[in-house]
């Protein structure tokens, strides 16, 4: 079920990139050197994002889930604020200065976001079946690169405008967000435990390391 809501949630803030620059540029007409501009921002506040929620993830002995949900509702907040813009002519992704404060929040939750996903997904592998797992996961996540732009493109052939995509890109964040937070994971940590400290006498510590530092609690 993991892989399921990550295959919706990873095309959810795929095309919040991909159709951030059709937005800009037809929404706010924004030029080459502001766009290139924000190419830029994105990636250092990336950076900096996953540095940050990892010492915040020491701090606060959060797990990988907890902090992976979190990262999810930040990033919901994203088209939430673009859809404030059906009914606001001023606010709501109106103003570029709107638009490069979301780029710096997008990309302070991108990072931690794509590294969590990865680390859960680490957790509930056991050990032995790591190639093949990780293979899984990632025809998964590009498998889902095609999802969001199609649906963009459909949705502005029919109704001429780009901000209808944001409800789409919402609904993407927001349910997996919610199903990952009910999701019990504790039986598959468990068997991944198991699994873990059956490869020898020193699986044991392994095993309890891996689930203690990434369990879902």
């Amino acid at each position: 079920w993991f892989l399921v809501l990550f295959f919706v949630f990873s095309d959810g803030y795929t095309t919040v990139a991909t159709v951030s620059v059709l937005f800009a540029n037809r929404e706010l007409c924004m030029g080459i050197l502001e766009l290139s501009a924000l190419a830029i921002l994105v990636p250092i506040c990336a950076a900096i994002g996953g540095y940050a929620w990892f010492r915040f993830q020491a701090y606060s002995q959060w797990t990988n889930k907890a902090i992976l949900v979190t990262n999810l509702g930040f990033l919901s907040m994203l088209p939430l604020w673009g859809c404030v813009g059906f009914f606001s002519k001023t606010i709501g992704l109106r103003t570029p200065t709107e638009l490069y404060i979301l780029a710096v929040w997008f990309g302070l939750c991108l990072g931690s976001a794509q590294a969590y996903s990865r680390a859960l997904f680490s957790d509930l592998i056991p050990q032995g079946h790591e190639a093949d797992m990780f293979a899984l996961f990632e025809i998964t996540d590009k498998g889902s690169s095609w999802l969001g732009p199609l649906i963009a493109s459909v949705i502005l052939q029919q109704t001429g405008m780009i901000r209808p995509v944001l409800i789409y890109i919402l609904c993407a964040m927001v349910l997996p967000a919610l199903l990952l937070h009910s999701l019990d994971l504790s039986e598959a940590l468990r068997t991944a435990r198991i699994g873990t400290k059956g490869g020898g006498e020193g699986g044991d510590e392994i095993g309890d390391e891996g689930g203690s530092g990434g369990g879902a609690r």
